[in-house]
């Protein structure tokens, strides 16, 4: 019996100790992430604006190709957007999209 209780203590200690040990993750990468997610809403402007030029000449298997990589800029946008929302940041593709526009704008 006392070799029993023994373990199982010596068990929840060791398990709690290694749960302690596990690492944090790395800290708040708002830049990096706003900057790729202003990135990715470039290219799939750049992206979307091709396709159609290459539907307006005939070229479907190119836009059947652009529209792959839409389809990823798309999944890349979503996938940032949920990191920057677990960073705190409130509506990120609004942001960056009006983050773009200023930029424009002032040069």
């Amino acid at each position: 019996m006392k070799k029993i209780l023994f373990a199982s203590v010596a068990a929840l200690l060791f398990s709690l100790s290694t749960m302690a040990q596990t690492t944090t993750p790395p800290a708040n990468d708002k830049k990096a992430d706003m900057k790729d997610m202003r990135k990715d809403l470039k290219d799939l402007k750049k992206d979307k604006a091709e396709r159609r030029k290459e539907i307006k000449e005939g070229d479907k298997a190119e836009a059947k190709e652009i529209s792959k990589d839409i389809k990823a800029d798309k999944k890349d946008i979503k996938n940032d957007a949920k990191d920057l929302k677990a960073d705190g940041v409130k509506h990120p593709v609004k942001r960056a999209e009006r983050q773009i526009h200023r930029a424009k704008k002032n040069g």
